[in-house]
């Protein structure tokens, strides 16, 4: 059985500033062509990435012609499939999804928490945990060449900077919370 993405997806690196980098997109409304999940997609690359994607045209109705614009034109953008563990997935990481349509017609890009950017037909841009029909109208996982995210900081055990003597004290009151309180009130 996978493991539900949302609850593990990486956000190593990201900063506020990414975050307020996007906000503006969510709640635009939309228009086919103009506002639209391909549109959004290129927003927030620009926004946040400073990488500017080729704007295809998109023609109207594609998926039920049988035309696969997204598979076919991916590469063009720069993007690359990904074949990793959800819980490798990456802020910025880009989602086909083929809703009601034999082939891929939506576009989503992921952010922090798990959450998935997109723009539905007829609805507002929105923030939507990336589960249910979403995951499962999945078709592919893209990763833009160009997107180099910071390393996550490692961070370090405080107790490995202390002397062996007073570890072994904390470990002793740890263990033992009672004697610590004896101790603070002699």
């Amino acid at each position: 059985e996978l493991s539900d993405p949302s609850q593990n997806v990486s956000s190593a690196g990201i900063s506020v500033r990414d975050v307020l980098m996007y906000q503006h997109l969510i709640g635009r409304p939309f228009k086919y062509g103009t506002t639209d999940c391909y549109d959004l997609l290129r927003c927030f690359y620009r926004d946040v990435f400073e990488i500017e994607l080729p704007n295809f045209a998109r023609p109207n109705d594609f998926w039920n012609q049988g035309i696969d614009l997204y598979n076919r034109l991916y590469h063009k953008a720069g993007f690359r499939p990904i074949d990793v563990h959800p819980s490798e997935y990456q802020f910025g990481d880009v989602f086909l999804m083929a809703v009601r349509s034999p082939v891929s017609n939506h576009v989503g890009v992921l952010v922090e928490n798990g959450e998935l950017l997109h723009h539905l037909w007829g609805q507002r841009s929105s923030l939507t945990p990336y589960r249910g029909i979403w995951r499962n109208t999945t078709t592919g996982v893209f990763r833009h060449k160009d997107v180099k995210l910071p390393e996550a900081v490692q961070t370090q055990n405080i107790m490995d900077f202390l002397p062996a003597n007073i570890r072994r004290k904390i470990d002793a009151a740890l263990e033992n919370p009672e004697g610590i309180e004896r101790e603070i009130r002699l």
